[in-house]
């Protein structure tokens, strides 16, 4: 991931879009409005691909939508963080297995949390 999160960078710096050198969540109003709306345009692309059954379209919405996310990583200043943050939302996911390492789901297939489970400890990472 960090080796898209540095393209991402490049993107920003090319085209002129929002960077912020550190962790920060005080972006102006525009640029989350603009975040916001183009990963919105990319999910509404990924959902009318799927429902199409279109590989191509899927693989590109998808594509784009990863590429609008590290993008706003960018905006937000966390392209330095983005792997770690990934391992450790990841890790705190797979503590959602129960005693007997099951998946418990809901009806509509949604992964639950266990008493296992762990929230992430984000903070400590971006304290680092």
């Amino acid at each position: 991931m960090n080796e898209q999160l540095a393209k991402l960078v490049e993107f920003h710096r090319v085209f002129g879009a929002h960077i912020e050198a550190r962790p920060t969540a005080a972006v102006s109003d525009e640029v989350i409005a603009l975040r916001v709306k183009l990963i919105q345009e990319e999910l509404n692309e990924y959902e009318e691909a799927a429902r199409a059954h279109d590989l191509v379209g899927v693989a590109d919405a998808l594509t784009d939508l990863m590429y609008v996310v590290l993008g706003t990583y960018v905006s937000h200043g966390l392209q330095d963080y983005g792997e770690a943050l990934f391992d450790e939302v990841h890790s705190s996911n797979m503590s959602k297995l129960d005693d007997d390492g099951n998946a418990i789901h809901r009806a509509d297939g949604k992964v639950l949390k266990s008493a296992r489970f762990r929230e992430p400890d984000l903070a400590a990472i971006l304290a680092r």
